[in-house]
């Protein structure tokens, strides 16, 4: 098909040209998600709390024909997640995509939490998408070229969880918040999006879904009757940042094979 001449332009997802900050970028469900942006054409900037677990992805993604790099950073740490947003401007010129994807989960009943079990994941998963995006969005809003921020959120903010009531609640504070700050900096052409993904299989998962009584009661609540997968996920997050979700924000997509229906 000749695209000049369809009637409308056509949504890319090209990515080249942009640079695209991933937290969390060296295991599951983020390194899916750092992968896939250098695909589609962005420079990549990802995070671990470990400098060499940063290294070895950035590096198999140059190998690759891809551009990244890794910055050691633990996202407890607003200063650190300050600094991360300085030291990508000073390594690519600026930013045009973020995707807080760090998170953590503390797995008692609330019973037994305790204010570091609180702490801990409040300030991973929510403190920190929080001053991410707002670092983020004030150079996006001096480049004035607007941009996209994607915040991984989970389908425990949208329903009730058995021993995950901190992680719920952080995960459902950012859904808000993502409304939030979509208001404050559309007027910048700055898309906020929050990505609510189901059960995906990663590593850190693979052991439970090694017991067959586990995967049959969970499956038994999933319309799909099957489990995500990591390119999946990564596969919305690159829609959510390219132009081909332009029209999109304050938005939280639901990608759970169908869990959340029932």
């Amino acid at each position: 098909m000749d695209i000049n001449k369809l009637p409308f332009e056509m949504p890319s997802y090209d990515l080249t040209g942009k640079v695209a900050v991933v937290t969390g970028g060296t295991k599951g469900i983020g390194y899916g998600i750092a992968v896939t942006l250098a695909y589609f054409g962005a420079k990549v900037v990802l995070t671990s709390r470990h400098q060499d677990d940063c290294d070895k992805v950035a590096a198999e993604i140059n190998e690759a024909g891809g551009e990244a790099i890794g910055i050691q950073t633990d996202v407890q740490s607003t200063q650190q997640v300050n600094a991360l947003i300085e030291k990508t401007v000073e390594a690519y010129g600026g930013i045009d995509i973020l995707v807080n994807n760090a998170g953590m989960a503390v797995t008692k009943f609330a019973v037994d939490i305790t204010e570091d079990d609180y702490n801990n994941v409040m300030d991973s998963n929510l403190r920190s998408v929080y001053f991410g995006c707002q670092a983020a969005a004030k150079q996006m809003i001096s480049q004035g070229r607007g941009g996209s921020i994607i915040n991984i959120a989970s389908i425990g903010g949208l329903k009730g969880s058995n021993a995950l009531s901190t992680y719920g609640a952080s995960k459902a504070a950012v859904i808000n918040l993502t409304k939030d700050f979509a208001i404050e900096w559309g007027r910048y052409n700055i898309r906020v999006n929050a990505l609510c993904p189901g059960y995906v299989k990663t590593a850190m998962n693979m052991e439970a879904l090694q017991d067959p009584a586990y995967v049959k009661r969970t499956l038994k609540s999933i319309p799909l009757k099957r489990f995500g997968e990591i390119s999946e996920v990564a596969s919305i997050v690159a829609f959510l940042a390219s132009d081909a979700s332009s029209i999109m924000t304050g938005t939280a997509v639901v990608a759970d094979m169908g869990a959340t229906l029932e």
